[in-house]
Order: C-alpha cells, then sequence, then structure tokens
C-alpha cells in the first residue's frame, strides 16, 4: 500500500510537470505573415507577426532564404505588445531565382516559418482583387495575379459549381488565383481535394474545354492559392471545386464527378503540351 502511495505520487507530479510544460509552450508561441503570396522583383516583401511573451530586448530574426541559402537577414526589436513588422526589397544581386522562397524568424528558443513565390520578371503583369456576384446572394473576393495578360471577369457558374475567369492571354504566362475558403473550395471528407481546372481559346461551352494541370502554392486556414499555367490565345479559364458558398444550404457539397461530368468526354487535354 506505502509503494502504491509513492507511486501515485510520482506519477501525478510527472504529470502535473508535463502540463506546465505544454502550457508554457502553448503560451510562449509566436506567428509570421507575409502581405502577399507572390512577389516580383522590385516589390517590397513585408513581413510581420506576433510573440506572446516579449523577453526584455531579445531581438528577432528573421531570414529569407532560397534553396537553404540566405537572400536577406534582419535582426529587429519586439513591440510592447508583442508584433514585429520588417519590409525587405526583392531586388538586388542575390534575387535572381525564380520559385519558392522561404522565411524563418526566431525569437529566444521560438521558431516559424512561411513561404512565398518569386518572379523575376514583371511581363504585363497586374494584380488585383475581383469582386465575384452571387446569385441573388451579394459578392466575395478573389484575388488574382496575371503574367501576359487581364482578367476581365470573374462569375460563379452554380450548375457545375465552379468559377469561370474571362482573360485576355498575348503571351505564355500564369494565373494566380487565392480562393476564401468559406465561400469557395475543394473538400472531401473535411480533407482538401484536387480543384479540376479546365481552359478553353475559344468559347465557354463544355465541349472547347481541356483539362491543365496546376500547382497550389499557399494553404491556410482561410484561403487556397493556385498557380495555373496560361498559353498564348487562351480565354476562359475554369475551376470547379465541390464547395460553393454556406447560404446555399442543399448545393453546398457536390460530387465532384458529377460537377465536371461534361469534362470526362474531353478529347484532347494540354497535359502532354505543357508537362511532358
Amino acid at each position: 500500500m506505502y509503494h502504491n502511495r509513492i507511486l501515485c505520487i510520482i506519477f501525478t507530479l510527472i504529470l502535473a510537470i508535463g502540463i506546465t510544460i505544454h502550457t508554457a509552450e502553448a503560451a510562449e508561441s509566436i506567428t509570421i505573415e507575409t502581405s502577399n503570396d507572390v512577389y516580383y522583383s522590385g516589390d517590397f516583401v513585408v513581413v510581420f507577426g506576433k510573440v506572446q511573451t516579449v523577453f526584455g530586448n531579445t531581438p528577432v530574426t528573421i531570414k529569407i532564404l532560397q534553396s537553404g541559402n540566405i537572400v536577406q537577414i534582419a535582426q529587429l526589436d519586439i513591440a510592447q505588445d508583442g508584433t514585429f513588422v520588417k519590409s525587405f526589397n526583392a531586388s538586388g544581386p542575390f534575387w535572381t531565382t525564380e520559385g519558392t522562397y522561404q522565411i524563418t524568424v526566431q525569437y529566444s528558443t521560438l521558431t516559424a516559418g512561411t513561404t512565398f513565390e518569386f518572379f523575376n520578371q514583371m511581363i504585363d503583369q497586374s494584380s488585383a482583387v475581383f469582386p465575384v456576384n452571387i446569385p441573388n446572394s451579394g459578392t466575395f473576393d478573389v484575388g488574382y495575379t496575371i503574367r501576359g495578360g487581364e482578367v476581365t471577369g470573374i462569375d460563379m457558374n452554380l450548375d457545375r459549381y465552379s468559377l469561370l475567369v474571362e482573360t485576355t492571354v498575348n503571351t505564355n504566362g500564369n494565373l494566380i488565383l487565392k480562393l476564401p475558403r468559406e465561400s469557395f473550395d475543394a473538400q472531401s471528407d473535411g480533407k482538401d481535394n484536387t480543384f479540376i481546372i479546365l481552359i478553353s481559346k475559344e468559347n465557354n461551352e463544355p465541349k472547347d474545354f481541356v483539362q491543365v494541370e496546376y500547382e497550389e502554392i499557399a494553404t491556410s486556414s482561410d484561403y487556397r492559392t493556385i498557380r495555373i499555367p496560361l498559353e498564348d490565345g487562351d480565354k476562359w479559364v475554369e475551376v470547379v471545386g465541390t464547395y460553393v458558398i454556406p447560404e446555399f444550404g442543399s448545393v453546398v457539397i457536390i460530387i465532384l464527378v458529377v460537377a465536371i461530368s461534361s469534362a470526362i468526354i474531353i478529347s484532347k487535354s494540354r497535359f502532354s503540351v505543357r508537362y511532358n
């Protein structure tokens, strides 16, 4: 009996210590974000974040890396409310490689990280937020960046549970869409599904579309950001998902195969043209 009590006390102490350490780790956290998911040569990469606990005069260290190599580094003080912000000019001899860049921050023993996409040329590039009309229910915003053309319209197609983007493309480029999850998404059983991306050079009729691959370059609890390759002459880009606006009730979830049934009969795909 005595030994059992000793073991019980030891177990309770170990459990209490574990809970205390876990609580301390949760309280001493650090977050980091960037002002955009995509940057171009000459842009300013704005990094901002917050720590839960300020440790005296300890500075925060921010590094921007590409393939493990340091592109820029900075140390700065934390504000009294735990926030910090730093702007980096994306220009100079170290900003030459296009692709995914990593950002890491370190504050005392705390670390965090995120990524963004960088392009070293700005060819007919434009960025904006486009309001998408919801039939009989207002609008929601879709952020976009396009290289090689212009976006002239974005509409919702409720029959196919998709977004239809109208473009004018005069050279090879890409279209980046920042899709708000609460309004439009592709999920199954609570997990992310791939979108179906269809492109047409002619009309916006289902028979004129071909399917293309895309790249998901950023994912968060609020947004999914995708990059779609474009060719000279592309006019319509359709993004098919499984989820449209909670207010629609009965049309919230749909089987992806049903939503794109017309795409199954497509006889030609640009997969082989672009990716092989």
